[in-house]
């Protein structure tokens, strides 16, 4: 049960057989008229009234100060916190009395755990799974030296720590052979993609950028003129991602799902694709550009594709499984120039059910549908197959494998793309 905030002095169970004992053996003396007996009640009072006085000198100054130094880590990996107590606090200096810290975090983070006090408690926190994880509180707890008095602080803020998606490293013949590299003699930066400047004219508009003029064509129709934002015809893909709520999800497939999802975007992008990244339900859930090629010696280029990227995978993080595909039934959900689709999904027996993929697809000549089958919660119950297996879903490739398998090898069982594009 996590505390609520605020400060609780109790005694310990030492204090309360002292504080019994005390006044008995008083009484006991008094009674009988035993000097012994009243002796040892004075100093049971005594240790009392000392543990009082130590919690009283070192309970100013116990309070925490905590910053996180990684606000978003992969999940998987660990963040780095700095936790400090108050500085010249009296029981870093004074040894009368001894205590720890504990952190009430989530089970995606590790679970309530314990700090020795000092003046730095700086340590790293693992981050088991994708999301926004809220530390939660933290409470002090203390004991005076004669271990009579438990004072415990529970303080609280407002930071979080975001779990990314793991990304994958795809190897060069995976993506050639799922046509996501740009092809022989093709620079990714050479496609115009939406925000080029093109060829084609209109009329120049209030709020139209005074660099698209287009001269020539504004000298021929006696009218100024501006430059058209030209669509992709070849360099635009979009990846679906089946977020309906499925009985058979679990939290580690839908980590493995978006994983997938990220190293998708991330591969795409560097290859010079204009990627989107849809739900069931047709929302986009995050957009990157494609990378330019002619700018990988640029430092603000450089910045601005680790923003995009970061970007991606922040909204990926939170991303969540409870659509219903058939809120988005009827909408057409696909750029008309998307040239690439992907599609990531749970293998339930039927990949896919009650969503239909063509509408997210445009005109995609490629289409893929990567299917991953669970772990079985059944120990009798048949495994996975041992290699991913392809099939057919209407004009979508079908690659039926497992949460055991990474995204290389389901991407290495897709059709070779000179064959698909024959």
């Amino acid at each position: 049960m996590t505390p609520r905030p605020g400060t609780v002095l109790r005694p310990t169970g030492r204090g309360i057989v002292l504080a019994v004992a005390a006044p008995l053996l008083w009484l006991a003396g008094d009674i009988t008229g035993l000097v012994a007996a009243r002796q040892i009640a004075a100093a049971l009072l005594l240790i009392l009234l000392l543990g009082a006085l130590c919690m009283a000198v070192i309970s100013p100054g116990l309070h925490l100060r905590r910053e996180l130094l990684d606000d978003a880590v992969p999940a998987g990996g660990t963040a780095r916190v700095r936790l400090r107590l108050a500085a010249r606090a009296p029981i870093t200096i004074l040894p009368l009395g001894r205590g720890v810290v504990r952190e009430h975090l989530p089970a995606a983070l590790g679970g309530q755990g314990d700090l020795p006090l000092g003046p730095r408690m700086d340590h790293l926190l693992a981050v088991e799974r994708r999301g926004t994880h809220p530390l939660g509180p933290r409470s002090i707890l203390v004991r005076d030296l004669l271990g009579v008095l438990h004072l415990r602080r529970t303080e609280t803020d407002d930071l979080q720590l975001i779990g990314l998606p793991a990304v994958e490293q795809i190897s060069a013949p995976a993506l050639r052979r799922a046509g996501i590299a740009a092809e022989a003699g093709t620079e990714a930066h050479g496609a115009a993609g939406p925000g080029e400047i093109g060829p084609l004219a209109r009329p120049y508009a209030t709020g139209d950028d005074i660099r698209r003029v287009h001269w020539r064509a504004s000298a021929r129709t006696g009218r100024l003129m501006t430059r058209e934002e030209e669509p992709a015809s070849a360099r635009s893909a979009v990846i679906i991602l089946d977020t309906t709520g499925r009985t058979a999800l679990t939290p580690a497939l839908e980590d493995r799902l978006v994983s997938h999802a990220a190293s998708l975007l991330q591969a795409l992008s560097q290859a010079g694709w204009e990627t989107r990244v849809l739900d069931a339900s047709g929302d986009e859930i995050t957009r990157t550009p494609g990378r330019d090629g002619r700018s990988t010696g640029s430092p603000l280029r450089t910045e601005a594709d680790a923003l995009a990227a970061r970007t991606g995978l922040l909204a990926l993080a939170d991303t969540g499984f409870d659509d219903d595909p058939a809120s988005g039934r009827g909408r057409d959900h696909a750029a008309g120039h998307t040239a690439y689709a992907i599609a990531l999904g749970i293998d339930d027996r039927e990949p896919f059910a009650g969503l239909d993929l063509d509408r997210f697809a445009g005109r995609a000549a490629r289409r893929i549908a990567l299917a991953l089958a669970p772990e079985p919660a059944d120990p009798s119950a048949p495994e996975p197959a041992a290699e991913p297996v392809r099939g057919r879903r209407g004009a979508w490739e079908l690659v039926r494998g497992s949460t055991g398998h990474a995204l290389d090898a389901l991407l290495a069982v897709t059709a070779p793309d000179h064959e698909v594009r024959r």
